[in-house]
């Protein structure tokens, strides 16, 4: 019933690309720059970065704008043939992630795509900001999608198409395979220039890459698939994922859609609205039986908290039970906005309060009145039971899934029962009374119990089960 959902489950990925300056057999340099987080400790390139300007959201956009500025204010050196030889090569390398993600967007729908595909066309400009203070003829310029003058460019994407369209999941380490790849290239390329203007904006797509590596394995761990590096050192993979997304002044601020959203108030109330568009975002996958039950169970398990807290409100008139009872009518309608995109019955339309068609429920229903029916502390611990009731069967049925979309409803339900619980559990309290959990560990309760009500607007992230 309580198990943690495991986001750290074996994956591999067996793809294997040689090409010169991309993925190859290269080993990193030795010349006292690490490949990594910039931001955790990492050696940085050459030049001083403090001084440099950081122009890159935690999406990996950059401002490009703030950037040029920065460029045009550094007076233009004398280029080297591999300083402009890294040039042409990055904006094509950049191009070339922007071309994949946009296919396989199209492939898969995943929103991570799309997202990081716009956050790869900054990229790109970023280096054109230098291509035109330099003179050089951009490459990419009439190139559509897909296609590039580097022919060692070509076939590896070529190479990385055929490969992210066999399943979702190949796609994501493409993804991640590439932000790999960009990293460690952006570092060489680094380490053979003393412009700091060049610096500068490798520095700052580096930051972008670091950041959509992070999203790209996040994306895979949520479906249960550890990526392992293919690219970088283990040292310098974990360094970056062990840090923080790395951020700096940005006026561009897209929503982050890769993660999932928390659209739960302190009251335990979920917008339905905002969550449903997030929900018909994301592909439809074919469900299990085990999650088309987990849909149904939970869908009557929410209209029971519902039933009871109205009808306990009418037996003691508790303001508190009408309050959580109209929240309890979001919970329900969240879970009906995943019966309604996966065209399953809805077992609660038409039926009243106090009705159900799962006997097992409706039995429980009938016990929970009775007992609440008792006294007002004893419909108060009803309240209670029934939260760590929901908080503890959302749990086990995110366990059962690695749907985004069904992870995201029990989430936002979840984070809304803990809410509700620290309510009656306070009521309780005014009333002198101590709750003392009958499903939860002490361990779990007082987890619950000692951190503050849980809030989120259109925000992102990702709710803790516990």
């Amino acid at each position: 019933m309580r198990r943690i959902l495991s986001l750290l489950l074996i994956g591999a990925l067996f793809l294997s690309v040689l090409g010169a300056g991309c993925i190859g057999t290269t080993t990193t340099t030795n010349t006292g720059t690490t490949t990594g987080a910039q931001g955790a400790g990492a050696t940085q390139g050459k030049g001083n970065t403090d001084q440099m300007p950081s122009a890159v959201n935690q999406n990996g956009t950059i401002n490009t704008a703030d950037l040029k500025s920065y460029i045009d204010s550094i007076p233009a050196g004398q280029l080297t043939q591999e300083e402009k030889d890294g040039l042409l090569y990055m904006v094509e390398e950049e191009k070339l992630a922007h071309d994949v993600y946009t296919k396989l967007y199209e492939k898969w729908g995943l929103p991570i795509f799309k997202n990081i595909a716009d956050s790869e066309t900054t990229h790109v400009n970023a280096v054109r900001t230098l291509l035109e203070k330099y003179n050089i003829t951009d490459p990419t310029a009439s190139e559509g999608i897909g296609q590039f003058q580097n022919e060692e460019i070509q076939n590896l994407y070529n190479q990385l198409i055929e490969m992210g369209m066999k399943s979702e999941i190949d796609a994501l380490k493409v993804g991640a395979l590439i932000e790999e790849t960009d990293i460690k290239d952006l570092q060489e390329r680094i380490d053979q220039t003393n412009k700091v203007d060049i610096i500068t904006v490798y520095e700052n797509l580096m930051k972008g890459s670091e950041n959509h590596l992070r999203s790209f394995v996040s994306q895979l761990e949520s479906r249960g698939v550890k990526y392992t590096p293919q690219v970088l050192s283990e040292d310098d993979f974990y360094a970056i994922l062990n840090s923080p997304m790395e951020t700096g002044p940005s006026t561009a601020q897209p929503p982050a859609n890769d993660t999932l959203p928390v659209v739960t108030n302190e009251n335990g109330t979920v917008n339905t609205a905002d969550l449903q568009k997030y929900v018909n975002s994301t592909p439809a996958g074919q469900l299990t039986q085990e999650e088309i039950d987990g849909l149904l169970y939970m869908v009557e398990e929410e209209k029971l908290a519902h039933d009871v807290y109205v009808t306990l409100y009418e037996k003691w008139g508790l303001q508190i039970f009408n309050n959580i009872a109209d929240s309890e009518t979001t919970h329900v309608n969240a879970v009906r906005t995943l019966l309604e995109k996966y065209n399953i019955t809805d077992p609660t339309k038409d039926e009243p309060v106090g009705v159900f068609t799962n006997p097992d429920i409706q039995a429980l229903y009938n016990q929970l009145v009775e007992q609440g029916s008792k006294s007002v502390i004893d419909a108060l611990k009803v309240g209670a039971l029934i939260e760590e009731t929901d908080i503890i069967d959302l749990q086990e049925r995110i366990d059962q899934t690695d749907k985004l979309d069904i992870i995201a409803v029990y989430e936002n339900l979840m984070m809304g029962s803990r809410n509700h619980l620290r309510a009656f559990v306070k009521t309780l309290s005014n009333y002198g009374v101590t709750y003392e959990p009958q499903l939860l560990s002490m361990e779990e309760y007082e987890a619950i119990i000692n951190s503050p009500m849980e809030t989120g607007g259109n925000g992102q992230g990702h709710g803790n089960g516990r």
